[in-house]
């Protein structure tokens, strides 16, 4: 199983990731990708840019080493009611926004304040899907999310730095992959790489759906084709 377009990448922008928009791209086109998101951190992290710099990508080419550049962030959510630290004026501008919960920014209220959190987000129309939600830093209500995200239509994240570095985040993934059949809803398989060697390595996430039989169809990534229908069938 094979991803065209990694959804989630980051760049030196970000503050702590390695590389340059550029690695990525030439990494990507190594590997024989077709597109890559770019989604830097919003400017709750530390070092992150402020959210104007998004205005920037309408500058940026939307091809790399024959690479597509879907324009996106890493959006971080603030408080448990799901506001973000990106503005409505700058997110209407992305390609792709990803809306994430971070301990930098906040911590666990349980499992209430948790969920109310990613649903807030994810009812902004410009958020796409929600960063990692197999963290298990946060205790989030996954039927409750899941059928939120069916009903609008969007995206579930299997993450593969979080498969890789958060224990427990195997055991919630495979739970939200489990009401994702059940629920018949999408999902983009990302590297969330910080640094280009790990651009488009979704050994784990792979190895995951296939043990669970996942079925490709609902892997809205696997084809460009299909995350282009996506993105146009979602456009702001």
């Amino acid at each position: 199983m094979r991803f065209e377009v990694d959804t989630h990448t980051h760049t030196v922008l970000s503050g702590h990731a390695q590389s340059t928009l550029l690695e990525n791209a030439a990494a990507a086109s190594e590997i024989g990708l077709k597109g890559i998101v770019l989604s830097d951190h919003g400017p709750s992290i530390q070092s992150a840019p402020p959210d104007f710099n998004i205005s920037t990508f309408a500058y940026f080419p939307k091809y790399i080493h024959g690479v597509k550049i879907y324009y996106g962030c890493e959006v971080n959510i603030t408080d448990y009611s799901g506001s973000l630290d990106i503005r409505d004026k700058y997110l209407q501008m992305l390609d792709y926004a990803i809306a994430g919960l971070h301990s930098f920014v906040i911590t666990s209220g349980g499992r209430a304040k948790d969920t109310d959190a990613v649903m807030g987000a994810i009812n902004n129309k410009y958020i796409d899907v929600i960063a990692h939600p197999d963290n298990p830093s946060y205790d989030i209500d996954y039927e409750v999310f899941v059928k939120e995200v069916a009903r609008l239509g969007k995206l579930i994240e299997l993450n593969e730095h979080s498969l890789d570095y958060r224990d427990g985040a195997a055991e919630n993934a495979v739970l939200c992959l489990d009401l994702c059949k059940k629920h018949d809803v999408r999902i983009a398989v990302s590297s969330d790489a910080h640094i280009s060697l790990n651009v488009g390595v979704c050994n784990s996430a792979t190895k995951m759906l296939e043990a669970n039989n996942f079925p490709s169809e609902l892997i809205v990534n696997l084809t460009q084709e299909r995350f282009d229908s996506y993105i146009a069938s979602r456009a702001k």
